[in-house]
């Protein structure tokens, strides 16, 4: 008997620094082109996980926020990053790095933590002054969450976004599941170029799953991700 998509799834205060980092031989955070918020905030974490930052407001970027980041903290010490209702941790590169972030306008919370020990939050403020940031979500595309399980199914990998999503139907396909899985929609969620982007699949009529679709610079990944409550498909969402 056929499965299910669901079978297949096994379910210290420190004060805050605004860091100009002129030294180190960092530069302050890109500028807009109008002299406004910078496209870019560096970070530092000390080495007592105190958090420094160029900057307390960064302007978005059409993939979204760009994050430079340094550390002089422990090996293994930890970037976290939070918004409302999103955000990571990653650990600290070796030698500065940039890393984009999904956060959307708002606050956006940073913190530098080991395994024992989290250093005092900054808040930095993200705006968004060209309007890249789509606040679409999936229930509005006709896929309300149901369920954020661990897969039993490999992701599809590909040349384009569009092939690893279609590798990814063929593994749910040979993986034998009652729902064939006939149509994939590039949802147009969050950032425009963001290099995680979220697909949504399922059928002519209903929608089933959502993919996480990422650009790794050589190709494209397709995972599977969230559960859908199946229900039809929104063409036009309402602004």
């Amino acid at each position: 008997m056929a499965a299910g998509i669901a079978a297949v799834a096994a379910v210290a205060v420190l004060a805050a620094v605004v860091w100009r980092p002129t030294w180190l031989g960092f530069s302050p955070g890109a500028q807009a082109a109008d002299g406004s918020a910078p496209t870019r905030v560096d970070v530092l974490c000390g080495a007592d996980l105190a958090l420094s930052v160029s900057d307390d407001v960064v302007a978005a970027t059409a993939a979204g926020v760009a994050v430079q980041v340094t550390s002089e903290a422990p090996a293994g010490a930890y970037l976290n990053y939070g918004w409302p209702g999103g955000g990571g941790g990653d650990g600290m590169p070796e030698a500065a790095q940039t890393w984009t972030l999904a956060a959307p306008p708002g606050e956006l919370r940073l913190s530098c933590s080991t395994l024992d020990r989290q250093g005092a939050e900054v808040v930095v403020d993200v705006v968004d002054p060209h309007g890249y940031w789509s606040d679409l979500t999936l229930a509005d595309l006709g896929c309300p969450l149901g369920g954020m399980p661990s897969w039993a199914v490999a992701g599809g990998t590909g040349a384009t976004a569009q092939e690893a999503v279609d590798d990814l139907i063929a593994k749910f396909d040979d993986a034998g599941t009652s729902q064939v899985l006939t149509r994939a929609e590039h949802a147009g969620i969050g950032y425009p170029d963001a290099p995680t982007q979220t697909w949504i699949l399922g059928n002519a009529g209903t929608t089933y799953m959502t993919a996480r679709v990422t650009d790794t610079g050589s190709g494209f990944t397709a995972d599977p991700d969230a559960l859908c409550r199946p229900s039809p498909w929104v063409a036009e969402p309402d602004a």
